[in-house]
């Protein structure tokens, strides 16, 4: 009777075989396929949500601003609670580009109804910008307008009485001061460069090489500023603008409101052919610093 012979399993092959094993059964170092964008959501108003309120996280691409912007991920959240709310919003890492620019929208709904939104677009991921963000939402209107807060009026409330045309061409150049980060951005400054003394300084910002605000900081012979003068444009036309005397409201180019210091109609103003000249002239000369006709 033949005995069977029972040899040894080699150790070396033992050790390679449960190595490959715990290989294969190891987390890719790939990249990931998900992330999470995670931030807070709050606003001003002392009003509470009802229980059919909803948040809308939305992720886009904000690279091009001449096209509707693409969604890349969005969060919806029912009946939230109320405020702080805090959210995470899962993403693929794999369909952001580095070179692209990328923003979040957050809206606050009840019913049909948008209650709450983000005034502006909050970047993030790319160029530096977070992962992890706090977002404070602005009060919309009936109209379906953003009302903006004192908060975001910085130093230059509205008055209550202010003229609602006034009004909606001030809110426009509030957004466009909210995207200025999104713009480029030029600056001369004219002016002898000594101690104590602040040249005259002029700052433009534009969008494919149109313009699309001015700023004009004058300077004293003393070096005292004297204030600054803001021009707004759309589409290269201007619609508003905000000197330390007043504020000017134009339409296709045509002056036809002009306010004083505190925004308020008054009867010593100059001829409105007189400031719009003015107007208008200061302009075109500002911008020829640039090169821009």
């Amino acid at each position: 009777m033949r005995v069977p012979i029972i040899r040894p399993f080699p150790v070396t092959l033992l050790l390679a075989t449960i190595a490959g094993f715990a290989i294969g059964c190891a987390p890719s170092s790939g990249p990931r396929s998900s992330a999470n964008l995670i931030g807070t959501i709050t606003y001003r108003e002392r009003i509470a949500l009802p229980p059919n309120a909803r948040v809308e996280v939305q992720l886009v691409d904000a690279t091009d601003e001449n096209v509707p912007s693409p969604l890349v991920a969005e969060r919806l959240i029912d009946t939230p609670g109320q405020i702080p709310i805090a959210f995470s919003l899962r993403y693929e890492p794999a369909s952001i580009r580095a070179n692209h620019s990328y923003a979040l929208r957050v809206r606050i709904r009840v019913d049909e109804d948008i209650w709450f939104a983000s005034p502006y677009d909050l970047r993030v991921l790319t160029a530096g910008n977070p992962t992890q963000v706090e977002l404070q939402l602005e009060r919309v209107s009936a109209s379906g307008a953003i009302t903006p807060s004192a908060a975001s009026r910085g130093n230059d409330p509205d008055p209550s009485n202010l003229d609602s045309r006034a009004k909606s061409a001030r809110d426009d150049a509030r957004a466009i001061d909210a995207r200025l980060d999104r713009l480029d951005m030029r600056e001369v400054t004219d002016g002898p460069e000594r101690t104590g003394f602040e040249p005259r300084r002029l700052r433009l910002w534009v969008r494919d090489d149109q313009p699309v605000k001015l700023t004009v900081t004058e300077a004293s012979q003393a070096g005292h500023t004297l204030g600054t003068s803001s021009y707004y444009l759309r589409d290269g036309q201007l619609f508003w603008v905000r000197t330390p005397s007043g504020g000017y409201l134009f339409e296709g180019n045509a002056l036809t409101l002009s306010l004083d210091a505190q925004l308020q109609q008054s009867a010593k103003a100059a001829s409105a052919e007189t400031q719009q000249a003015r107007l208008q002239t200061e302009l075109r000369s500002a911008l020829a610093e640039f090169g821009v006709e």
